[in-house]
């Protein structure tokens, strides 16, 4: 049958809820049969009266929707109207019926009960409550963690803190919510090498990264920092959790063991070395300041520490900086602190290195890297025992012991105008030279000892070292000195198979620098090397299996191997 304005009246009987066909009067013109049901009255009840009567809606009557819908063409949603029906609450909606010149010619009123809306919002409630519980139970945990833990979104502004991590900086979760995590946290590597910052733009986690962070009070915090990525639903990426590991107790302990980073952290017996030790040694007596000077990779920073820990100062902080990691403005705030408002992001007072290391010592490696008009500076903090913070009137008065380090020659550097010569008499009043391991080859064999014996200690791996790999470490130059060797060491101990440190092991760099008959790196080696090498890394360096291969037995392969440089 076809209704007026509508068509098929099928299609009405199949809509999903009670619906009224009205006309612009707003009578009805027909019911279909959940409308029927829902007001308990047959279609033949309902045709020709108003629509606020047969329904009871007093919506229609109240503010006169109708001429609203028909005069803006849009529907009109009403919530909750009070049916005839024993004060049955429905949900109504009134869509007006366009004709072919875009003009509203009928409108269709639909309702349904209310009860399923609020049973879906029931629901939902529910399962918020729920979500609250896990929500709260996970908080729960996370505080009662040791550890300080705090996220970040993409910006790195704060979006957690919790409660160990407000213990240990004495700040609140609600005052650092929303604020930059470098302007909480202040560590010494936000303008360098911030762990979350990297994990965000490498995805990758880090982990234990050292760092040093100021607490409320300014207070110094010696910590390690783990970062992860944090994902939302769909798994893009949301921000990031940063876990900080409080390592003030363990520095507190080796204050108190004293001894425990001394010169027997240097492995060494030769003339050099000795010598060294005991001018070391007796300058630790002393409140001298101390110039290191060496190559890369020698153990200057190793060095200070032993001297500081074999002083009287050892009860008192060692601080480093780096000197060539910050730029000239950053290192001045570092080392002599800065007053809130100095500068743009200087939201509050902060001390420097000199202040944080009151009493005890203050390291700084690179110093040949810092500018003259920074050297200036350096040299009145070191002559008169006081300074400014940037920013600050007042001058603050430190007892600081100062041990300086660079891997550059101070004295071409005086020449060439690029550090002040009062400075540099001023710093080298003890000056230590640290010799390259290419000067002290005869130390190779122990520090590699004392490496495998580092390594083992995670793993037994290594047994010995074969022949022509002391051979080949003794004839290499070590342009990375003794922390090259520790690599190389760790590189081997790494992708052995055989529990030595053989040659192949080695990395390719050393095997470059040496010449000599039968190696394969001088090129003298035949094709029939180069495919036996081939072969050997194909098998993994299993023997057994590269002999197969080859059709020989293990005693042939052994042979060829050693006439080939490879063991």
């Amino acid at each position: 049958m076809a209704l007026p304005f509508l068509g098929d009246r099928k299609l009405f009987e199949q809509l999903p809820q009670a619906a009224l066909l009205l006309d612009l009067q707003g009578q009805v013109l027909a019911a279909n049969t959940q409308a029927c049901r829902l007001l308990a009255t047959d279609e033949k009840g309902l045709l020709g009266r108003h629509a606020d009567e047969a329904t009871g809606f007093s919506v229609l009557a109240e503010s006169c929707p109708l001429e609203e819908v028909i005069q803006h063409g849009r529907g009109l949603h009403h919530l909750e109207i009070e049916g005839r029906s024993e004060g049955l609450p429905l949900v109504v909606e009134l869509t007006p019926l366009l004709g072919d010149d875009g003009q509203c010619v009928a409108l269709l009123e639909s309702f349904r009960e209310a009860p399923v809306i609020h049973e879906m919002s029931a629901r939902l409630q529910r399962k918020q409550a729920s979500l609250q519980v896990e929500m709260d139970r996970s908080r729960a945990l996370v505080d009662s963690i040791a550890d300080g833990i705090y996220t970040v979104d993409t910006s790195m502004r704060i979006t957690a803190f919790s409660r160990s991590l407000e213990r240990m900086t004495g700040y609140a979760e609600e005052e650092v919510l929303g604020a930059r995590c470098r302007d909480v946290l202040q560590t010494n590597v936000c303008d360098t090498d911030c762990p979350l910052r990297w994990t965000l733009e490498n995805e990758k986690p880090i982990q234990n990264c050292r760092v040093s962070l100021a607490s409320r009070t300014g207070e110094g915090i010696s910590a390690f920092i783990s970062s992860d990525l944090l994902r939302d639903a769909e798994g893009q990426i949301c921000g990031c959790i940063g876990i900080v590991r409080d390592r003030s107790e363990v520095e507190k302990l080796k204050q108190r063991l004293g001894d425990s980073l001394s010169f027997s952290d240097f492995v060494g017996k030769s003339k050099s070395m000795v010598e060294l030790f005991e001018r070391a040694d007796n300058v630790a007596a002393t409140n001298a300041t101390v110039l290191i000077q060496g190559e890369s990779g020698t153990g200057k920073e190793i060095m200070a520490r032993a001297i500081h820990y074999r002083s009287a100062r050892r009860t008192h902080p060692f601080i480093r900086v780096n000197c060539a990691a910050l730029t000239d403005s950053l290192l001045e705030s570092e080392l002599f602190g800065h007053d809130r408002g100095a500068f743009t992001g200087a939201i509050r007072d902060k001390p420097g290195r000199f202040e944080l290391a009151d009493g005890g010592t203050l390291f700084l490696d690179e110093i040949g890297d810092t500018s003259v008009a920074l050297q200036a500076k350096l040299l009145r903090a070191l002559q008169e025992r006081e300074f400014e913070r940037v920013g600050g009137v007042k001058t603050i008065k430190t007892d600081v012991r100062v041990i300086a380090a660079s891997n550059k020659d101070l004295r071409h550097e005086v020449a060439a105008g690029r550090f002040r010569e009062d400075l540099y008499y001023r710093l080298c009043v003890v000056p230590l030279h640290l010799p390259p391991l290419r000067e002290r080859k005869e130390d190779i064999p122990l520090l590699t000892e004392a490496f495998i014996e580092k390594f083992n200690a995670r793993e037994e791996r290594i047994g010995e070292v074969s022949t022509r790999a002391m051979a080949l470490m003794m004839g290499y130059d070590w342009p990375g000195n003794v922390r090259e060797l520790e690599n190389a060491i760790e590189h081997a101990y790494v992708t052995s198979t055989t529990g030595r440190v053989e040659r192949c092991f080695l990395p390719t760099v050393l095997q470059g620098r040496v010449i000599g008959p039968g190696s394969l790196e001088d090129g003298s080696a035949g094709e029939g090397s180069e495919e036996l090498l081939q072969v050997l890394e194909r098998c993994r360096w299993q023997k057994s299996a590269a002999a197969q291969e080859l059709g020989i037995s293990r005693t042939t392969l052994w042979r060829r191997m050693k006439d080939s440089g490879l063991i």
